[in-house]
């Protein structure tokens, strides 16, 4: 098949939107298609430094973005313009991919990246099958957990209800909506806020994935200790307040458990001051941003990862920490409540609960884990066997049916 891509975000070895722009360029590539991926200018470096160390067929990039003042003055990594760029460049790909709808007779368009739902593409207007997605940002963080949040983030939370709730009556998203032969979505959190004359288009499909690496089955030994690994930036979204106080509740009872935190951010000297006062910073290591070669290897060290995020459409690192027989804490919202269920990890569910009782939920169920050594096994291995399920094949098959695998031109 003849595939055309748009993928903003596309560059390997990035991880987060970038790596899933890249993986289905790979994907695609591997199985056979011929792809052509409208990307940025900006991306073009990283991508042909990659392919002059590694050999994909049948792919033909169209780079493009805007230049000079027009580009400095819109977009710019702390510019809080860069969503009007998106939507600028969005409109003008349509122009730039023309001559290419022209002459080559595309089986689909799919658009890819960014994930949000939030923005359209024109290039539905083409007459050609269009695939818009997966896409996410349905997920909400309730309001009894926004209590603790500063001014400025329970703003932040509230524009982004606003912003649902207007996806509905968007005219453009209804564009592409109603012209899309096929809507993936991320969760049915996503879902819903879709006008629901379109649900017999969408399929639920997660938007991150993992083409799982041979590991070394970590073996569980008898131990005293139990290791418990966050692994995220330390922001109010991230549920880290529920990662300090489950630790908390967790000493009372199990002195040797222990904490690694890997990340930064503005919530970092909170913490440590909170693991002062309650004397706990010999118990909490924090190594702060690190390469993602010593995060595998803390994934190895550790028994438990614990990603309590408020809001999260994907999770990757619960797939990466999987690959590696790690089992994973969470709470039951977006991408790893998806990710996540009882055989290989834990999921709170965060409906209708406050802070406290989500908390005590979490010690409950990690107690349970690190008492029961036989539990620790069981799960260690269902989590790596599910990562299974998010391979970039099957996320193939999944968006354009079996005969991507047969179907090859």
């Amino acid at each position: 098949m003849k595939i055309l891509l748009s993928a903003y975000a596309c560059e390997p070895n990035k991880g987060s939107e970038p790596e899933v722009g890249w993986k289905w360029v790979e994907t695609l590539s591997k199985l056979g298609h011929e792809v052509y991926i409208v990307t940025r200018l900006n991306n073009k470096k990283n991508i042909e430094n990659y392919l002059k160390k590694k050999n994909l067929k049948n792919i033909n990039f169209i780079y493009f973005d805007f230049s000079g003042i027009f580009f400095k003055l819109i977009k710019g990594k702390k510019n809080s313009f860069s969503y009007l760029y998106f939507i600028l460049w969005q409109v003008a790909i349509y122009f730039v991919v023309k001559p290419y709808v022209k002459k080559i007779k595309f089986d689909f368009i799919h658009h890819v990246t960014l994930v949000s739902y939030r923005f359209p593409s024109f290039l539905c207007i083409y007459k050609v099958p269009f695939i818009y997605g997966p896409i996410s940002g349905g997920d909400t963080v309730p309001f009894l957990l926004r209590k603790n949040f500063t001014f400025i983030n329970k703003a932040k939370e509230l524009l982004r209800d606003i912003s649902n709730f207007y996806v509905k009556y968007s005219p453009f998203l209804n564009l592409v909506f109603s012209k899309s032969k096929i809507i993936c979505v991320n969760t049915a959190e996503t879902k819903n806020f879709i006008p629901k004359k379109y649900h017999h288009k969408i399929k639920k499909i997660l938007a991150i994935g993992l083409d799982k690496k041979k590991i070394k089955k970590k073996k569980i030994k008898k131990k005293n200790s139990f290791n418990i690994l966050y692994a995220g930036n330390l922001l109010d979204i991230k549920g880290i307040n529920f990662v300090f106080q489950t630790f908390i509740n967790l000493k009372k009872n199990n002195k040797n458990v222990f904490l690694t935190i890997a990340g930064d951010g503005k919530l970092k000297n909170k913490f440590f001051k909170f693991c002062k006062i309650n004397k706990i910073n010999r118990d909490v290591r924090f190594h702060g941003s690190i390469s993602r070669e010593k995060l595998f290897s803390l994934y190895k060290k550790n028994d438990l990862l614990f990603y309590p995020s408020l809001r999260d459409s994907g999770g990757f690192v619960i797939l990466e920490a999987m690959s590696f027989y790690l089992p994973s804490a969470v709470l039951n919202n977006g991408g790893p409540g998806e990710i996540i269920n009882k055989n290989c990890g834990i999921k709170v569910n965060l409906k209708n609960k406050n802070e406290y009782q989500i908390i005590n939920s979490f010690t409950k169920s990690i107690t349970n884990l690190i008492t029961k050594k036989n539990e620790q096994i069981i799960k260690s291995s269902n989590a790596y066997k599910r990562v299974s399920n998010f391979n970039w094949t099957k996320k193939a098959v999944n968006v354009y049916g079996k005969k991507i695998l047969n179907d090859k031109k």
